[in-house]
């Protein structure tokens, strides 16, 4: 018989194996107890439960000579994620999602309550009482060896403030890596003071540390002509008019101007209205997509520099904003909760994106903004979401600045959701997208409604473009809804029933092997196809944020995840919690049973065994979710959740009776 089982993180059939992971790192003993760390070798304590904290590579890089790649990490992003957004409840009608639980097959949250808060522990501080401290990660490429690189306290005492590692790069001998410190009350779109480390790429000596307090952010870096580039938020937005365009400058792109003995020096070369996050190189110009800023006044989109040759300080005010999401999105709202993913110059374009940031910004703003929007009940509130978030948007851009430039959607939606009181009986009303324009290739998110995040990374390798996705599908189906957490009982300040919870857990997310995504563009006619949808075949894989070439060798994956559980792999279906350094070797594919017959065959085979399993344990759920997983499959991913609320609804009735 065929088999469907595997191994987390890989996917011989496309040539991916893991090259790293995470390992469990500490003992849980309970709320507001002290944890201890994990020593291998020895033997649990009593009482404790084994937890993997260590969930994001976050920074990512590869030297210069390409021998080494150089990770940061961010920890326990389920609890740290929930107290930064937690800040954008006041005035929904709605509790902040502040509710501590333990859910040893997921994870476990304490937010104000853990050990570390209550003791001024860092990076703990109120709220964001999860947070741990991050680490520094290098991988041999040619032994295939992870070393932690983690500077010492002595070396870097300032190392536990930081929240996470989020952007490196590198240049000749120098590895630049830069972290954010911990912050309360930020919201969704929030950062912290900047610190960056450097380290010597042939030898992995830490150089040093510099804090900067005039940056609140960091995200990406970029080689251009021969120099490196970074992005950075402003601690406080400039004066109008003394930046790139009309409205107050809140971001900066950096120039490094320093070498292994002074790593430390920049130079500003751009001055821009939003924060610079994801950077291209197009046709001699450095090409740049934004996320808000402090006191931001303009929409999130994409910027172009000047000639790369003409960049300096003295032209730090020459970049002109080419694209932003006012110019797509029709509800106001919408289009201001909007950021800006990946842009990449491929096939004589440069492909861009569209997203919601940290799940539920624009829901929140929606629902302050408006209080007749419906959201005492669980359809009420699903479908607010649904309506105000919708799934991520890929398009692309020819000639960018130009008077000949043209803007082309491929995956979205030739109309969207918008909200006026005023309009029908519940206000909502579908207009057009502001292109007026069908996508050439499909729906939002590839297709998947779930997936909020579409080029959360991409790279160009062996002429063909990849992005990865942040997928929400585990986020809402075992955090929102699920009994355990209690999540959505505390948001709503009432009881949601189990029969509830478990019709939308049902038939809003069927498959429950659908994680973080990676779609390739084989050229700028053909539509994208997806290399992976279920994570590589784990579960707890939410998302893929690095995506890093090394020559035409290799592609490696930096994964991204919030769960603590399972420490280890488990199957039905194939997870395992904590990041994974992940390897695409394009020698390595096995092409043996592709195809349209194999997936047909491993979907009947795993519908039957998951019936046959579920039904003598009397796991209803199971056994639904197994019959209607093949159901769902006929109708487009975009619209299914609202044809699963209207079932839902009909459904809760008869249960109801």
């Amino acid at each position: 018989m065929l088999s469907v089982q595997a191994t987390p993180g890989e996917d011989r059939r496309h040539g991916v194996t893991v090259a790293a992971q995470a390992e469990p790192d500490r003992w849980w003993f309970g709320f507001g107890r002290r944890t201890e760390p994990i020593t291998p070798g020895a033997e649990p304590p009593e009482g404790a439960r084994p937890q993997t904290t260590q969930h994001y590579i976050w920074a990512f890089t590869v030297d210069q000579a390409q021998r080494n790649l150089w990770w940061g990490t961010t920890g326990n992003v389920t609890g740290a994620g929930l107290a930064t957004v937690s800040t954008d409840f006041p005035g929904t009608g709605m509790l902040a999602p502040l509710q501590p639980w333990d859910d040893p097959e997921n994870v476990t949250v304490e937010f104000d309550i853990s050990y570390d808060s209550t003791h001024d522990v860092p990076p703990a501080r109120g709220i964001v009482g999860d947070a741990v401290p991050v680490q520094v990660w290098q991988h041999d490429i040619a032994t295939g060896v992870s070393t932690n690189r983690t500077p010492a306290p002595e070396q870097c005492p300032e190392l536990n403030t930081l929240a996470g590692l989020r952007a490196a790069g590198s240049l000749g001998n120098v590895v630049l890596i830069g972290g954010i410190q911990t912050v309360v009350g930020e919201g969704a779109q929030g950062g912290g003071t900047v610190m960056l480390l450097a380290y010597r790429a042939d030898n992995a000596e830490f150089l040093g540390r510099r804090v900067f307090p005039e940056w609140n952010n960091i995200k990406n870096f970029v080689v251009a002509g021969g120099r490196l580039y970074f992005g950075v938020g402003l601690a406080e937005p400039g004066e109008r008019g003394t930046g790139s365009g009309p409205n107050p400058p809140t971001g900066s792109v950096q120039r490094w101007a320093g070498d292994e003995q002074d790593p430390f020096r920049f130079e500003e070369v751009g001055l821009l209205g939003n924060q610079p996050s994801y950077f291209t190189v197009h046709h001699d110009r450095i090409v740049t997509s934004t996320w808000a800023g402090t006191g931001s006044e303009e929409h999130t989109g994409v910027y172009i520099s000047p000639p790369l040759h003409e960049l300096s300080p003295d032209t730090r005010t020459g970049w002109r904003t080419v694209f932003t999401a006012a110019q797509f999105f029709p509800d106001p709202i919408t289009a201001r909760s909007m950021v800006s993913f990946a842009v990449t110059s491929f096939d004589g374009w440069v492909y861009a994106t569209f997203g919601i940031p940290s799940v539920e910004p624009s829901l929140t703003h929606h629902l302050t903004a408006h209080p007749g929007i419906p959201r005492g009940t669980l359809p009420d509130l699903a479908r607010a979401y649904l309506r105000t978030s919708p799934a991520g948007v890929v398009y692309r851009i020819k000639n960018p600045g130009e008077p000949d430039q043209q803007v082309e959607l491929l995956y979205g939606e030739r109309s969207y959701w918008t909200y006026d009181p005023g309009n029908g009986d519940d206000g909502w009303t579908l207009q057009d997208n502001l292109l007026h324009q069908d996508p050439k290739f499909g729906g939002g998110g590839f297709g998947d409604r779930w997936n909020d995040y579409v080029g959360w990374g991409a790279a160009v390798f062996r002429g063909k473009l990849y992005m990865g996705t942040f997928n929400m599908t585990k986020v809402v189906r075992d955090i929102t809804l699920n009994p355990t957490t209690g999540l959505l009982s505390h948001v709503l300040d009432r009881p949601v029933s189990q029969v509830e919870l478990w019709l939308a857990r049902t038939f809003l997310f069927p498959d429950d092997r659908v994680a973080g995504q990676v779609w390739v563009f084989d050229d700028a006619d053909s539509p994208a196809w997806p290399l992976t949808t279920s994570g590589f075949n784990n579960a707890c894989t939410w998302g893929i944020r690095g995506v890093m070439p090394v020559g035409d060798e290799y592609l490696f994956f930096g994964t991204n995840q919030g769960w603590q559980y399972p420490t280890q792999a488990r199957d039905n279906p194939p997870r395992r919690a904590g990041w994974q350094l992940l390897k695409l070797t394009p020698e390595h594919q096995d092409r043996h049973g592709q195809g349209w017959f194999m997936d047909l065959s491993e979907g009947v085979i795993r519908t039957v065994r998951d019936v046959a399993g579920a039904v003598p344990k009397g796991d209803l759920e199971g056994a639904l979710r197994a019959v209607v997983r093949p159901v769902a499959g006929f109708v487009p991913d975009t619209f299914w959740p609202e044809t699963a609320l209207r079932v839902m609804d009909r459904a809760a009735g008869l249960v109801r009776r």
